[in-house]
């Protein structure tokens, strides 16, 4: 994505060096990345469902070949047998997706700098970083703890191109080259501070010829005049129920995400959570005393 500096936005011409990694990582993707929507996939009418994964493989399985392509060997992307896909390298659609309107949706937990195309990225048929004018639409929008889940979205026309967080718009794209076939990318490629890895719930896609329709709220609708309405009748004072209990400490388990506070068990051992982390095989709580407290025996 490249810069020159225009009125309210900015123009990638010099591609940033986080931006490059991502161009020179992909360039390895770019022979398998086939377009849909034509030949193979016919263009639909309407918009409808062109690509899913919900990574629900047992423990240690690897992508799917027929969706993804991967920069790097089987091991840099397993799923963790609960709906989940850990990666530490860069991983593109094989798929480029060649309809003229699109929603893609990810949702990603990954540490990162600035920038949500940094977490879920988009390049064209050929694996090149799209290049236009971009925009910042709302710089609160950007998360970048990398402790939490967050949606990423990414919108297209035959226009423009914004990325979303949480549903809050974020950057916009005028690309230079409007209605190019767009490949979706799973990038950890940031400003040279790039993470140890990112874990990722779904992916999908819906796209089609036609614009997205606007969602629509529907109104409560007002009683007819000529309806006649019940009369209020004394009602008995609701019930107290007692206070919820707090539920009981979860055995501790490899590949799952741990926040401080939380509470687990190990060999009868309740355990309190120091830091935040995502457990792996031989972190047992009894093994790191940096990351757990013993609570009780």
């Amino acid at each position: 994505m490249e810069a020159r500096h225009r009125s309210g936005t900015s123009r990638w011409l010099i591609r940033p060096r986080a931006l490059l990694a991502l161009a020179v990582a992909s360039a390895g993707l770019v022979g398998a990345i086939a377009v849909t929507g034509q030949g193979d996939v016919a263009v639909a009418a309407e918009h409808r469902p062109v690509f899913d994964d919900d990574f629900s493989g047992g423990r240690g399985a690897e992508l799917d070949p027929s969706k993804w392509l991967l920069d790097g060997d089987p091991r840099n992307a397993r799923q963790d047998g609960e709906g989940r896909l850990v990666v530490d390298r860069l991983v593109s659609t094989r798929k480029a997706f060649a309809e003229p309107f699109g929603h893609a949706e990810a949702r990603i937990k990954v540490r990162r700098a600035g920038g949500p195309w940094r977490a879920f990225g988009a390049v064209d048929k050929f694996g090149r970083v799209l290049r236009g004018d971009v925009e910042t639409l709302d710089e609160d929008a950007d998360r970048t703890s990398g402790r939490e889940f967050h949606t990423y979205a990414i919108d297209w026309t035959p226009t423009e191109v914004v990325w979303s967080v949480d549903g809050k718009p974020a950057l916009r794209l005028t690309p230079d080259e409007p209605g190019l076939p767009i490949a979706l990318v799973l990038n950890l490629a940031t400003d040279g501070r790039r993470p140890a890895r990112m874990v990722v719930d779904f992916v999908k896609v819906t796209a089609g010829e036609k614009p997205m329709p606007l969602p629509t709220t529907p109104t409560p609708s007002s009683p007819s005049p000529s309806t006649p309405t019940a009369t209020s009748t004394p009602t008995k004072p609701p019930a107290t129920t007692p206070p919820a209990t707090k539920p009981a400490p979860a055995a501790w388990k490899a590949f799952t995400d741990y926040k401080a506070g939380d509470l687990v068990t190990y060999k009868g051992t309740t355990y309190k959570v120091k830091e935040a982390h995502t457990a792996l095989p031989g972190w047992e709580p009894s093994a790191l005393p940096n990351l757990f407290t013993k609570v009780s025996s």
